[in-house]
């Protein structure tokens, strides 16, 4: 026994033939099967779509305040520049989130491409190793994935409370006429 029998199964298949000199010949060969990571397929289950909602709101938020910013004028413009970096901040964390949607999506093909190299060569541990480190690797990052996602709302919401009024209002209605 290996040490990863747990990720892969192995099975005996016989299986009868015709010979050359037309006598009936068992033969048998093994089957490689690698399981999937269920722990890591049911985590990605949960984080990915919150992951995707995420940054559809992130999306649709600096779309909102790229409506509200004015037209370019002299002066004034201390609302706009608030406007301006929240657009920033919102638009790093939609990217960050956005890559970390793909990143997901990489992970079954990358353990795709190792599970075949462990099936081609069974008697090579090496493989079924880097089948382990992809998978630890996967669950660490939705891990972090996770602590990510609950302080990246924490700040755009703080950004969003903070602002709000600058952002929904970038300069002052009163306009002091010095005439």
């Amino acid at each position: 026994g290996r040490w990863w029998v747990g990720w892969v199964r192995e099975a005996v298949v016989s299986t009868q033939s015709t010979g050359e000199n037309g006598n009936e010949v068992e033969t048998s060969r093994t089957i490689i099967r690698v399981k999937q990571n269920t722990v890591v397929n049911e985590v990605t289950s949960i984080i990915h779509p919150e992951i995707r909602e995420a940054s559809e709101y992130f999306g649709k938020i600096k779309m909102w305040i790229q409506l509200q910013v004015p037209k370019i004028e002299d002066g004034n413009n201390f609302g706009v520049s608030i406007q301006e970096d929240t657009i920033s901040e919102v638009g790093g964390y939609f990217e960050y989130l956005r890559s970390a949607f793909d990143e997901c999506y990489r992970y079954h093909g990358t353990r795709g491409k190792i599970a075949s190299k462990v099936m081609k060569y069974p008697s090579l541990d090496d493989y079924a190793q880097y089948l382990c480190e992809v998978d630890c690797k996967q669950f660490q990052l939705i891990r972090i994935l996770t602590n990510e996602l609950k302080m990246i709302y924490s700040c755009v919401y703080d950004i969003l409370n903070k602002n709000s009024e600058k952002i929904k209002q970038p300069r002052s209605q009163t306009s002091i006429n010095l005439y």
